[in-house]
């Protein structure tokens, strides 16, 4: 397991009190983002059609406690998908906590402009579209909400198979905003991802300038794949529009939930050797794109 000293401040430093931080009262607030995140109770409802349906606690201060112990001193929420439209967990953790998290939920075509005004002043920062395994919608119906969000500055997050990016990712990046894969596009271990058509689509959607991509889950893809990737992404998208995140706690998996996260950030600094580039990834970048103050 990772220490907290091993990745010190002449290595990057991973440790909150270490490296990156500034000083809020007495305690040291890291400036390092988690991403990629997400945050439930037991007893939500489930989204009809939910592929999954998690019976443990992933609360928001569970969440910030990890990722407090792993050097991360914000985060950010992705809705994730049995959840459905029901975003009302993942607000309540936005007006909790707001000055260490962001939040990317998943809406409903025709949101009205309260629901829109109320989303951003409590740190929403993007719009999730988690439909890996899932049917794809009528984008027709979303194009107020892809205009809205691109009006706003939001990104738009999709988490879908491989094999359906060369379809979906020019849509949203015809929409003019930002573009968030996760999971380095979530190649076919299979395959690889050398060999994988939608990870040459990823690849190639890095001319367009508005897309990132997220380092991130080797476990759902395979771990020998995301060496491959890591180096093939980097020199596509540079440190400016690659991200990282910790996936906790890491749903749909036996994962242990607590010591995988340090063995992400340690996957990390195998892909990315390079202090001076993670520091990017880790901070930079994810702080511009988030806006985190």
């Amino acid at each position: 397991m990772i220490t907290r000293r091993a990745f010190g401040l002449g290595s990057l430093g991973l440790a909150a009190g270490a490296m990156l931080g500034r000083e809020t009262g007495t305690a040291v607030e890291s400036a390092l983002v988690d991403s990629h995140t997400h945050t439930f109770v037991p007893g939500l409802p489930r989204a009809p059609g939910a592929r999954y349906a998690p019976d443990y606690d992933a609360s928001y201060d569970r969440l910030l406690a990890m990722a407090e112990s792993n050097g991360m001193g914000r985060v950010v929420i992705a809705q994730p998908s049995f959840l459905g439209h029901d975003n009302s967990y993942l607000l309540g953790a936005l007006k909790a906590r707001p000055g260490r998290l962001r939040g990317v939920p998943w809406i409903e075509p025709r949101t009205t402009a309260a629901q829109w005004d109320e989303m951003a002043a409590l740190g929403v920062i993007g719009l999730r579209f988690p439909i890996f395994g899932l049917p794809t919608p009528n984008w027709a119906d979303y194009q107020e909400t892809f205009a809205e969000a691109k009006r706003r500055n939001w990104h738009l997050h999709l988490y879908v198979e491989s094999k359906r990016l060369p379809e979906i990712l020019p849509v949203f990046l015809d929409t003019g905003a930002a573009v968030v894969v996760p999971h380095m596009g979530m190649f076919e271990a299979k395959l690889g991802p050398q060999a994988d058509p939608g990870f040459k689509v990823l690849v190639e959607a890095a001319k367009s300038g508005r897309a990132y991509v997220m380092l991130s889950a080797p476990y759902r893809t395979s771990f020998e794949g995301a060496r491959v990737a890591a180096p093939i992404l980097l020199e596509a998208y540079g440190p400016d529009r690659l991200l990282w995140g910790s996936d906790w706690p890491h749903t749909n998996t036996e994962l242990d939930r607590t010591t995988t996260y340090p063995k992400m950030l340690q996957s990390l600094a195998e892909w990315v050797p390079d202090a001076a580039t993670r520091r990017k990834i880790l901070q930079d970048t994810p702080t511009k794109l988030f806006r985190f103050t």
